[in-house]
């Protein structure tokens, strides 16, 4: 390893990436089409909240023509930083139909991350490294997974919008520079807070990367600094405001537990071995990026990814009420440490070794990812026809039976009920509610806990393992009847599932238990 310059970039003459014309617009979109493999496999991305995001667009977007939701949800649009991919359903639906519109949003936020990726790269090293093709795999990693969207938006601009500043700066436009962060920073903060956040970590990790390297005294440092990203604050003003109107939310919940599994879990989808394996793959290029004479690290963003993975040990699961805090920095903090590995003096083995190293992952990832969701895709696949024998306007309890023990493969079943609340205009009780979290309000107070989220999920009868959610008896027990018309049950259903006698079995043609409720 040498110590990287950020001042001037090498001659690319000779270089395989100048021979594999990886700088063309050809090239990039052939990455970038790679990139989106995954999700043209696949009718609807089998992302763990995307149904549930679905049934709130569809509130979102029509419930003035659906008076059967209209007793139980209203949706007020107000100013929180949260709101970037319900901005763009908004704008598309009216074209591509709701969920036309959601697979559209879900397939931009990736071809961002892509973009922002390379122009990273692009703008550090002067060129696509082989270690930048080797990050694209982590835009499939855990947070998309699990269905943030907006998050992923959010970090996806954030990366943009940092590539871009660092090349104003690169070019001596300090004051250009500037205004961009005063006008990206605010667009990132509505998409999501934690976009926001990432891209002040990035320029303020660069800014004080080059004062350290330009010695300077602390008291300049600071000033320095604060001045180049003091734009990047105007979203305090209405975060404020937004805090300070909906009251306090949760903070907490931390333990070095989670937190491990979090690390290995950056590439979580279906298969672990998989996932591990090609999490060691990465990880081995960040040891023998260290190692290895040819190459360096961009003091800029190896900074910003060692404060990366400290944000990963330092926050808690929940903050101000959203949930995995830390665990949605973890590919992040992955990603800047392989953009700041600098390609300098590679001999021909050492480039050989590390392109097909990366291509190779890149390939392998898109093509598992791809399998990986066309699996998943199959419980949701046989669930779904269900929704057919589900009356229009019904109150549906729905009841997820997660695996006893929980599995590495995640639980794409636990948000299908959104489906129902948009394809039948169904309440349905796995909806997200709290202050500040969306716009979306419930109004269905007979139902008590079992009006939204996490209700619907809970675990098999006889299930010893230390859980919060409850046993599928004792919440069938517990469910208030008058509060619904239907129970609708999928998951780990067992075949001699005991049932109360006022739940009364529906013929349906999907997998999984339609009763209803007699009253």
């Amino acid at each position: 390893m040498t110590s990287a310059s950020h001042t001037a970039h090498p001659p690319l003459a000779g270089e395989p990436w100048r021979a594999l014309k990886l700088e063309s617009w050809p090239a990039v979109a052939l990455i970038c089409l790679v990139s989106l493999v995954p999700l043209m496999v696949v009718e609807i991305p089998p992302l763990v909240d995307l149904y549930g995001h679905i049934g709130r667009y569809a509130v979102q977007t029509d419930l003035a023509n659906r008076p059967e939701l209209q007793p139980y949800y209203s949706y007020e649009w107000r100013l929180i930083g949260n709101l970037g991919a319900d901005l763009l359903v908004e704008l598309l639906h009216r074209a591509l139909g709701l969920e036309g519109a959601v697979r559209a949003v879900v397939a931009l936020t990736q071809l961002l991350a892509t973009l922002g990726i390379l122009a990273v790269s692009r703008a550090i090293h002067g060129r696509i490294t082989p270690f930048a093709i080797a990050a694209l795999p982590l835009i499939y990693g855990y947070p998309f997974n699990y269905g943030f969207i907006n998050f992923a938006l959010g970090m996806a601009l954030a990366l943009l919008a940092f590539a871009a500043w660092v090349s104003l700066r690169e070019r001596a436009r300090p004051l250009a520079a500037a205004l961009w962060l005063a006008a990206a920073g605010p667009v990132i903060w509505v998409c999501h807070t934690y976009g926001w956040a990432f891209l002040g970590l990035m320029c303020g990790a660069a800014m004080l990367a080059d004062e350290v390297a330009a010695r300077s005294h602390p008291f300049t440092a600071i000033r320095r600094i604060l001045g180049a990203c003091a734009p990047l604050l105007l979203p305090l003003v209405p975060m404020v405001l937004w805090r300070s109107e909906v009251g306090p939310a949760f903070t907490g919940t931390w333990a070095w537990f989670f937190k491990g599994i979090w690390l290995i879990s950056a590439l979580r989808t279906k298969w672990q071995a998989f996932d591990l394996a090609s999490l060691g793959v990465i990880a081995g290029l960040i040891v023998a990026a260290v190692f290895y004479r040819g190459t360096g690290f961009d003091r800029r963003v190896a900074l910003a990814a060692a404060l990366a993975f400290a944000c990963v040990a330092a926050l808690p699961m929940y903050v101000l009420g959203s949930a995995f805090a830390d665990m949605r920095m973890v590919p992040y903090a992955f990603i800047l440490a392989l953009l700041a590995i600098a390609p300098r003096r590679m001999g021909p083995w050492g480039r050989a070794v590390f392109w097909s190293v990366a291509l190779g992952l890149f390939a392998v990832r898109a093509v598992g990812t791809a399998a990986a969701y066309v699996e998943q895709n199959r419980p949701i696949a046989a669930a779904v026809p269900t929704l057919e024998a589900i009356p229009r306007g019904s109150r549906v309890a729905l009841f997820v039976v997660n695996p006893c023990p929980a599995k590495w493969a995640l639980p794409v079943l636990d948000h299908l009920g959104g489906l129902a609340l948009a394809r039948r205009s169904v309440f349905i009780n796995d909806q997200w509610y709290g202050p500040g979290m969306n716009p979306l309000s419930i109004h269905h107070p007979i139902a008590g806990p079992f009006a939204h989220d996490p209700s619907q999920v809970v675990i098999p009868d006889g299930c010893r393992r230390k859980s919060l959610r409850l046993q599928l008896s004792r919440a069938l027990a517990l469910m208030p009847r008058a509060a619904f018309t239907h129970v609708w049950i999928i998951g780990e259903v067992r075949s001699d599932q005991q049932l109360p006698p006022d739940l009364v079995p529906l013929p349906h043609r999907g997998k999984g238990l339609l009763l209803a409720v007699r009253r």
